[in-house]
Parts: C-alpha cells; sequence; structure tokens
C-alpha cells in the first residue's frame, strides 16, 4: 500500500474510532464516518470493505495505539516509579483523553454483544496487565516499592482503577477531570505499593 494510502486509511480508522465514541458500535453508519473524515463512502469500502470490517479494524487499531503508547512510556525510563508515574501522567495528559476513554468503554460494552470483539479486549487487558505486573514485579525487587497486597490483586487493583476513572470520563457527567484522573491514580499507586510521600518504600508490609 502506498504511503499516502496508508497515511489516508489510518486517518479513517482514527476518525471511525472517534465517531463510535459518540455514536455508539451499534449505531455508525458509514455516512457518520465518510462525513467525519471527508472522504467518500466508496473509497470506506475501498479500503475496508464492509461496516463490520470497518468497525473490526477500527477496534484493532484503537487497541495497537493504546499498546503502543504505553510500551513507548515504559521503556523510556529505568526507575519503576518514574515509569509507573509517566504513564499516570501519560494517560492523564492524553489530549484525546475523553475520546479515548469513550471509544474504550464503548468497545468493553458491544464485545457483551458481538463476540468477534472480545479477543480484542482481552489483548488490552492482558497486555496493560503485563506492564504493571512488570513494573511492580521490578519494584519490588530493587525495593522501590512495597506493595501491601499480593502481585495479582495489585495488578488488578490499579487496572480496574482505569477502567473505573475511564468510564467516568466517558461519561461527561462532570464527575472525573484531568487533575481527578491523574491525582486519584497517583495517590492508590502510592498507597497499593507502600509508597512513602518521598518516593521511598514505606516502612512495614
Amino acid at each position: 500500500m502506498a504511503e499516502g494510502d496508508q497515511g489516508q486509511r489510518e486517518h479513517v480508522l482514527r476518525v471511525t474510532a472517534g465517531t463510535l465514541a459518540t455514536h455508539g458500535f451499534d449505531g455508525v453508519r458509514l455516512r457518520d464516518v465518510a462525513s467525519a473524515a471527508g472522504v467518500s463512502i466508496g473509497l470506506i469500502q475501498h479500503y475496508f470493505g464492509s461496516r463490520s470490517q470497518l468497525l473490526a479494524a477500527a477496534f484493532e487499531w484503537s487497541v495497537d495505539d493504546l499498546i503502543a503508547r504505553w510500551r513507548g512510556v515504559v521503556a523510556g525510563q529505568q526507575d519503576p516509579l518514574d515509569r509507573l508515574v509517566l504513564l499516570v501522567e501519560t494517560l492523564a495528559d492524553d489530549p484525546e483523553l475523553q475520546r479515548r476513554s469513550a471509544t474504550w468503554t464503548e468497545f468493553c460494552a458491544a464485545a457483551a454483544r458481538h463476540p468477534e470483539l472480545r479477543g480484542g479486549v482481552q489483548r488490552v487487558f492482558r497486555m496493560w496487565r503485563e506492564i504493571l505486573s512488570d513494573l511492580v514485579q521490578e519494584g519490588t525487587r530493587q525495593g522501590v516499592f512495597r506493595p501491601r497486597l499480593p502481585l495479582g490483586h495489585t495488578v488488578d487493583l490499579l487496572s480496574a482503577l482505569v477502567d473505573g476513572c475511564d468510564m467516568a470520563t466517558a461519561s461527561r457527567a462532570g464527575v472525573m477531570d484531568r487533575d481527578g484522573y491523574r491525582g486519584l491514580h497517583l495517590a492508590a499507586m502510592r498507597l497499593a505499593l507502600g509508597i512513602d510521600d518521598d518516593g521511598t518504600a514505606a516502612a512495614g508490609g
């Protein structure tokens, strides 16, 4: 595929992900995507074929984009605490935080109705857990973290916090802003990992 075609294809996928957040998986029409992307329905069909193929591709693109960003963040720092903090900052400061949260929430809900989406949802959960688990284990080995719960429970707690904050953000109900998103994650992370305010592992277990 030519570079221009690849760029336009990715543009359509990004717009589709945003349209999903607005209209919901079952409500998105090809003409909605075409209008938002500034392209013809024929072009979308040329790239993706059917509506169902477009939505599946948009979901896979969103999954790959999320995982690539997470991997890029944690690869840039050596200290486990710095990596976790940067990961939280990246989530909270995402310029598309509301869209990302709404899209992810919609995909999770749609997976209950559409079995073909469940593999992608499972892949996001699995990769996110792997990233968190690796960081927590490394920080524990270095004495930077002293988790107050077993590893699996700690990772589940931090993962559930992300999903809960994303759902609150997606609702547009005014119950979660960027500062709240960031502050709650950092506070819960320090509590769960036994980190004092000065960044050191708390005494005791």
